[in-house]
């Protein structure tokens, strides 16, 4: 789920004036909570950061009443306001936020029920959003997505043309002889503002997969924009999860450059993965879920001079 530029990177330029906030004073994890926290998104306005992410209420992973879209303020990392629901129950995986064609656009997918598929909502003013409508359901047909799943949606912004990179689903036989469970990445574009009429251009292959240091593939995509290429964040790998990066010159051909080394910390013990990257002034900032050794999800901070290299918050 992943992507800041454009309308929105001038968004931020305008309210990083209105208040700043000591990224020197925080400790990790910034945000821990009763309930599981995953898969963040952040838009910063001038009420703000919006903190979108899916919320696993309780243990049943396997229930539609555990999984909602909800969404909290803050201004400091410290203090979370209006924490709430924004969607119904048996939906996950917030994308970014954008606005297009005069109103803000939320990507995300229903879960854990099958079949999943992708739907976002729409919004006039960040305050209600509409019911979920569903979106690029023809993606879930895709030769290669063999389980015919599609989930984490990211929203790429290019001038006139809307990017959704996407994951489907595959069975694979590792080296052992094992099956598992893969994740591939999707890629498609419209032009449409109502996200009807798409162009498959992974119609006959994946854009990312398998690969040595992921047997089962990779999710969780974040896309932004660096000088005069894109670069890609991405949760490789499902059992052995880690940060990978990858860049493009025109989100078409990505060239992968290999995994992020991240210092492990104490809430990010067992697995993180899930990155939102966005431009903070002079330096990037990453929000990322980590799990403890006692299975709790939480929010951590990293930052970066380049977008390449990472360092968490002080623990």
């Amino acid at each position: 789920m992943r992507f800041l530029f454009n309308s929105q990177l001038l968004l931020m330029t305008l309210v990083s004036s209105v208040f700043a906030t000591d990224f020197s004073a925080l400790r990790n994890p910034v945000w821990t909570s009763t309930n599981n926290l995953r898969d963040p998104s952040v838009l910063k306005t001038a009420d703000g950061y919006h903190i979108l992410y899916s919320r696993l209420a309780g243990k049943n992973w396997g229930s539609p009443e555990s999984w909602t879209i909800a969404e909290a303020v803050t201004r400091d990392f410290v203090h979370f306001e209006n924490d709430r629901d924004i969607s119904p129950k048996g939906h996950a995986s917030p994308g970014d936020v954008i606005s297009w064609h005069g109103r803000w656009l939320l990507p995300y997918q229903t879960y854990p029920a099958t079949p999943t598929q992708l739907v976002f909502s729409e919004s006039p003013d960040l305050k209600s959003w509409s019911a979920p409508k569903c979106f690029l359901a023809e993606a879930r047909f895709l030769p290669w997505n063999q389980l015919k799943r599609v989930i984490d949606p990211t929203l790429v912004l290019d001038g006139d043309v809307l990017h959704c990179f996407f994951i489907g689903s595959a069975n694979v036989t590792n080296a052992a002889g094992r099956i598992l469970r893969a994740n591939l990445l999707g890629h498609a574009i419209t032009r449409d503002s109502k996200l009807e009429r798409w162009e498959i251009l992974t119609t006959n292959a994946p854009l990312l997969g398998v690969s040595e240091r992921a047997p089962d593939g990779v999710e969780n995509i974040m896309i932004f924009r660096t000088g005069d290429h894109w670069t890609m964040i991405f949760s490789e790998g499902l059992a052995n999860q880690h940060l990978a990066l990858a860049t493009s010159a025109d989100l078409i051909s990505w060239e992968q450059h290999g995994a992020i080394e991240i210092p492990r910390q104490k809430w990010m013990a067992h697995k993180y993965g899930a990155p939102f990257v966005w431009r903070e002034r002079d330096r990037w900032l990453m929000i990322l879920m980590g799990e403890n050794a006692a299975g709790r999800t939480t929010f951590g901070l990293l930052t970066s001079p380049d977008g390449k290299k990472w360092m968490p918050l002080p623990e």
